[in-house]
């Protein structure tokens, strides 16, 4: 399962780094830093799969989740929601202390 989660982790942060370049490369040419809406980079590579998507969270979850909330997300810059998926499958993929089986700062307390 972390691996997993690692691997999505470096999937969108890949997504993120490849959208950020874009932008700064558009910025570069243009003079003007306009980065690419999560929303227009959707509707791009697939506008049938937003629609049903608007439908069916409309529909069966609840309106308020769509408009104020999604549609809120859709505007922001792609990168930065990549960035952030990416944050969040880092973080949920991490090894804790825990996991391991033993605490970290039980090294340091060692009696010899």
């Amino acid at each position: 399962m972390r691996t997993a989660l690692l691997c999505f982790g470096w999937m969108f942060a890949a997504v993120a780094a490849a959208l950020l370049t874009r932008d700064l490369y558009a910025f570069f040419e243009d003079g003007a830093f306009r980065p690419l809406a999560t929303g227009f980079v959707w509707y791009t590579l697939h506008p049938t799969s937003l629609q049903l998507a608007e439908a069916a969270v409309s529909r069966y979850i609840g309106q308020f989740l769509w408009h104020p909330v999604i549609s809120t997300i859709l505007v922001w810059p792609a990168f930065a929601v990549f960035g952030a998926f990416a944050a969040f499958f880092f973080i949920c993929g991490r090894r804790s202390s825990r996991s391991t089986g033993r605490n970290r700062s039980s090294e340091y307390f060692k009696q010899d």
